[in-house]
């Protein structure tokens, strides 16, 4: 997928919506009339987690036009693969539980993506903690084909700094990204600007710990102002 590093900031394009940790079928509902370009299983342990069950059950009633992410964390490649084979997933996103980017973990995760492209074709997206500027200049070059920059805990519906990305990219960072952590309808706008291939949000779609069908609407109208 990796056909160049020129980024959407770069570029001008609009960006991507992620409607991240969908689990019932009312959600998959409000997205099929919303077409977010993707949506995103949780397989690892999240309040929002899915088993495969579940997901095939979201993935068949899901429109074709949007693609579903699957997020992992620490799930073997057999158990990865045999998702993408089954057609439950698109994309496949990957986290870890270390903050700290050091070169050993850079190694062992570049490792573990070298490892699925092996078996698969799939799309990987690597999600890091971008907690300061030198952990994200340290994806520069990564090999996988889009980054998620997230808060140093994923799913904690918390921004980062997101000057870091500013000062990344002012240091060469130009990466394709993902900006998640905490955005709602309040700070969109302000993600916006900073031009990120794609935005990612779960708990800002949320009402009482589940996804709220009027907050997603909200998004899109926010989202369809900045695209005309």
């Amino acid at each position: 997928m990796r056909e160049s590093k020129l980024s959407p900031h770069q570029a001008k394009q609009p960006p991507s919506i992620k409607m991240c940790g969908l689990s019932r079928e009312q959600d998959i509902t409000c997205v099929n009339t919303l077409l977010p370009d993707f949506v995103g299983f949780v397989f690892a342990s999240s309040p929002r987690q899915v088993s495969i069950t579940q997901a095939a059950r979201l993935k068949s009633l899901l429109d074709s036009r949007i693609k579903a992410v699957g997020v992992f964390v620490g799930e073997s490649v057999d158990e990865i693969v045999k998702l993408v084979d089954s057609g439950v997933i698109d994309y496949i996103q990957l986290h870890d539980s270390n903050e700290i980017e050091s070169s050993e973990n850079f190694t062992r995760r570049e490792s573990r993506i070298l490892a699925l492209r092996q078996r698969t074709s799939t799309p990987i997206i690597k999600a890091i903690a971008a907690s300061n500027v030198p952990n994200i200049l340290a994806q520069q070059e990564s090999t996988a084909d889009l980054l998620l920059l997230d808060n140093a805990k994923g799913g904690s519906g918390k921004c980062f700094d997101w000057d870091y990305v500013v000062r990344a990219r002012e240091a060469g960072f130009d990466r394709e990204f993902f900006l998640a952590g905490g955005i709602n309808a309040g700070n969109l706008s302000r993600a916006l600007a900073l031009h990120p291939y794609g935005i990612d949000l779960s708990k800002g779609l949320e009402s009482n710990g589940a996804k709220d069908c009027a907050k997603m609407h909200e998004i899109m109208e926010i989202l369809s102002k900045h695209r005309t």
